[in-house]
């Protein structure tokens, strides 16, 4: 105590502000390996050890933190600072130590309470937690029976009663060091205490932020979710984070058991699922066929590819004025693939496009937030596991903490190469990372200097708002300002706009053009389309779409095979993302297992019933299928014809004409929404590996 008296004494609070914190930091982090010291014979990815107790002790540290908020706010308060010192009473020592005295009860009892959820279910304690309270007396008869109670709450009380007492032994030590009145005198300058005080703000900032990231994502759950071992994941967990992070668990709407198994006959119909499986069975197997050379694949999702903005929309009337080219190279591409002009995102924003891409299940999960962003539905099976042999890459421009898409990938798909924008040569042109034109480029550069086969899923993102034009932009000649009339028949809302998804076209091509020279090109199949539409009408749209503002969703879908595995055509029938990696899993002629709303779409048989579900919200949800679009909406239900025009340019609802199709389809739409709303919280990869297991042991249940 009085070398921090004697050598310290000009750098206080700092000080004993950073003590403090490093202590408590020590306490968390303690606690930390007492829970690995039980979780070190389940861990079966022993390297990741190091990396998860580095990510727990960020985490500690910023709940460390938080413990010394108050101690800053009474220290960095010349008056407080002297008071909470000095000696014999005072009281604002007592309120300081009453204050964080509560803060330690609450931290410690977090932590009493997770050890014993970890001991009873092997996991982290959280907010599914609060289901015990519903019948409170069972609860504590179970915690009374299994728990020594006694010892425990004598152990919390008396350790709750030494941290307040060193604590306030520790107030009574700190050296409060005076300020020097501007008349003089001693003590240190009003300078150099606002210099001690920024020093000390900065350092609870950083080291709460968590790390250091050009896209200033600060330190998230999924980082903890690096490793498909779950048991990383329960080691570099905080259990009072996992509290903060789990509130919205609560808030989701849960699965309908009942309406799901109800609806399982005719989804399993639908999905192929063999005959004599147990209701709520979705898993299938689809056996691999052999072949000379497996391709690789590139899926390449475009950040708001709305069909109704690019060039593959019907073109404007000569009447309106001159038209515009808005995706020249969609346009050219498009006869060279099979195009599905019909496909369709089941729901909107990124983050849901690309966890319903990867995990083949839709993520209606509205009322509690994205997916991605929930640590209790982390855990999903995907066809890209199936690609054994293969390379995996995700490549994205910017932070893949953003919406916690982190943890979602590298806990669920094994092996995979997560590149962002540390990754990259090319410098951040925005807030989304390196520009679609960098990333590209460099993506190329990636899959020739890596082994093969290959399987790569690109995300761009510079159709985007800030709508950034970058410098080093590989020729780019921006098309001069469209028509009001050409903007709105396409459905821009400015000339930026409109020139972004250009600029992402031309980093598109130039993407071609590159691996078009590369070894691997034609032994490559390419898939591009959307994440997701946009909400702005457009004048090329049918009263239908409108109607329902099916632009939101619809987006292109083009699979090109220059070496000829695919041959070129139009499927017209409506499909959606799920169908993306097991189309490209079976086209590899990969044995492969699924427990996703994802079929094959180069399956002929799938075109028959072929339908694309969509969910807006918690109230909103769609059907497409036979050209028509049933509609279920707070304002009332409809079925219409998508094609059809009218002569007030308004949706006709055809429901009474055409009751049958209606009932057909708004059940279908109801059975698709139950079946993903119940996936998303039984797709783990638990499920797949029973699976195969069963199919080795040839019991095929």
């Amino acid at each position: 105590m009085s070398s921090r008296r004697s050598s310290f004494s000009a750098f206080q609070p700092l000080v004993d502000i950073g003590l403090f914190l490093l202590v408590n930091t020590a306490l968390f982090f303690a606690a930390r390996l007492v829970l690995f010291y039980f979780l070190l014979p389940d861990i079966t990815e022993r390297g990741h050890i190091p990396e998860a107790l580095y990510i727990g002790l960020k985490f500690d540290a910023r709940m460390a933190v938080f413990m010394t908020l108050p101690l800053a706010f009474f220290l960095l308060w010349p008056r407080l600072e002297r008071a909470v010192s000095r000696e014999g009473a005072s009281a604002a020592r007592r309120i300081l130590c009453l204050i964080t005295g509560l803060m330690a009860a609450g931290a410690m009892l977090v932590y009493v309470f997770d050890f014993g959820f970890f001991f009873y279910l092997h996991q982290h304690i959280d907010m599914g937690a609060a289901v015990f309270l519903e019948d409170p007396s069972e609860s504590v008869r179970m915690v009374w029976q299994s728990y020594p109670v006694v010892i425990i709450v004598m152990a919390f009380a008396a350790a709750v009663a030494l941290y307040v007492w060193l604590f306030s032994r520790f107030l009574r030590s700190h050296a409060a060091f005076p300020v020097r009145p501007k008349t003089g005198g001693e003590g240190c300058s009003r300078k150099w205490r606002a210099l001690i005080t920024a020093s000390s703000l900065i350092m609870l900032f950083v080291v709460g932020y968590g790390q250091i990231s050009s896209n200033f994502f600060p330190l998230r759950w999924s980082n903890a979710y690096f490793s498909s071992d779950k048991n990383i994941a329960i080691l570099a967990v905080n259990p009072i984070q996992n509290l903060y992070d789990t509130r919205n668990y609560g808030k989701a709407i849960p699965p309908n058991v009942e309406a799901t198994r109800e609806a399982w006959p005719r989804m399993a119909a639908y999905l192929r699922v063999p005959e004599g499986q147990p209701p709520l069975t979705y898993v299938r197997h689809v056996p691999g066929k052999d072949m000379a050379k497996r391709p690789n694949i590139v899926v390449i999702i475009m950040e708001s590819l709305c069909w109704e903005r690019t060039s593959l929309a019907p073109s404007m009337p000569a009447s309106l004025g001159k038209d515009i080219d808005p995706t020249p190279f969609l346009r050219e591409l498009a006869p060279k693939s099979l195009y599905y002009p019909n496909f369709y995102a089941p729901t909107r924003t990124t983050a849901r496009a690309v966890f319903t891409t990867i995990s083949g299940v839709p993520d209606v999960n509205h009322s509690g937030g994205t997916t991605s962003r929930n640590p209790k539905l982390v855990d999903q099976s995907s066809v890209l596991n199936e690609f054994k042999g293969y390379e995996k890459y995700y490549m994205i421009g910017g932070n893949a903490n953003w919406a916690n898409i982190r943890g979602m990938l590298q806990h669920n798909v094994e092996d995979l190469n997560l590149l962002e924008e540390s990754a990259w040569k090319a410098p951040n042109t925005d807030v989304w990372g390196v520009s679609d034109i960098a990333l590209f480029r460099e993506a190329v550069d990636v899959l020739t200097d890596g082994p093969a086969p290959f399987i790569s899923v690109i995300q761009s993102a510079s159709f985007h708002r800030p709508y950034t034009i970058p410098d080093d932009n590989e020729g780019y000649v921006s098309p001069p300002d469209p028509s009001a009339a050409a903007l709105a028949w396409y459905g821009y809302e400015s000339a930026e706009e409109y020139r972004s998804l250009h600029l992402s076209d031309h980093a598109l091509r130039r993407f071609f053009d590159k691996a078009s020279r590369q070894p691997w090109f034609n032994d490559t199949v390419f898939v591009i389309f959307g994440d997701h539409g946009l909400n702005h009408n457009s004048d090329n749209i049918t009263p239908a779409v409108r109607a329902c503002n099916l632009q939101a969703w619809h987006v292109p879908l083009l699979i090109y095979a220059p070496g000829g595995q695919v041959a070129p055509g139009v499927n017209p029938a409506p499909h959606i993302q799920p169908d993306v990696l097991p189309t490209m899993a079976s086209l590899a002629g990969l044995d492969y297992f699924t427990n996703t709303l994802g079929r094959d779409l180069l399956d002929p048989a799938n075109d028959a019933d072929a339908a694309a579900f969509i969910s807006d919200n918690d109230s909103t949800r769609y059907l497409l299928e036979d050209g028509y679009v049933y509609a279920i909406r707070p304002k009332g239900e409809a079925l219409y014809r998508l094609d059809e025009t009218t002569p007030d340019n308004n949706a006709r609802d055809l429901r009474t004409e055409q009751p049958e199709r209606a009932a057909a389809m708004r059940q279908k739409l109801m059975d698709f929404y139950y079946t993903s709303q119940y996936l998303l919280h039984n797709n783990g990869k638990d499920r797949i590996q029973a699976a195969r297991l069963a199919a080795k042991n040839g019991t095929g249940k």
